[in-house]
């Protein structure tokens, strides 16, 4: 069975859904796990050394530590397609804002925003999956979506490393954003109103 109903007059397309929230997580998983190996071209533009570049690395941590204790007070009381979005286009801002950071400073900031949504974003996709999936296949929806960790790892880094080679460091940022909006042309499209939870 692909499809649950949730509330009144509401279907859910089970696999388009996963779909949807496989792509969320590994569009920020990538923005986290790509900052690594770009490390060296990061210190040499910004002429910053390992200190410094360690900051801009923990800032999303942190930033995601931040707002998912913060958001856990107020998440629950809006709809969970509204607030998808909402984080999702905060996301994209602040990988965009990545892609065209012209400072150190500047830098640290965009990876505060990412990770500021990014964080909230990653436990949000777990409550939809709880909303929506029955008992009996969360299991496997839940492993389908966790494995966007891993195609972010062995697809997205070796991707991000040959933009980054073939044109600037600012490439995988903007091809981050670039994905980022087609998927959330789909959340909006795709993704049905979910206040039942």
């Amino acid at each position: 069975m692909s499809t649950k109903e949730i509330g009144q007059d509401v279907v859910v397309n089970e696999k388009a859904l996963i779909a949807i929230l496989f792509a969320i997580q590994f569009t920020h998983i990538m923005d986290f796990v790509i900052m690594m190996p770009l490390g060296p071209k990061f210190m040499r533009f910004f002429s910053i050394g390992p200190s410094e570049f360690s900051i801009v690395v923990s800032a999303y941590t942190f930033a995601a530590a931040i707002a998912g204790i913060v958001g856990s007070f107020f998440m629950d009381l809006f709809d969970r397609k509204t607030a998808l979005v909402i984080l999702y286009i905060g996301f994209i801002i602040g990988t965009f804002a990545c892609a065209i950071a012209p400072t150190y400073e500047t830098l640290v900031l965009a990876r505060i925003t990412a990770g500021g949504f990014g964080g909230i974003l990653g436990a949000l996709i777990f409550s939809v999956i709880g909303d929506v999936i029955p008992e009996e296949r969360r299991g496997k929806a839940t492993g389908t979506v966790m494995a966007a960790f891993s195609v972010a790892s062995v697809v997205g880094i070796p991707t991000g490393l040959f933009l980054a080679e073939t044109f600037h460091w600012h490439a995988p940022f903007i091809f981050l954003t670039l994905v980022g909006f087609f998927v959330l042309f789909f959340i909006v499209k795709e993704m049905p109103n979910l206040k039942g939870h």
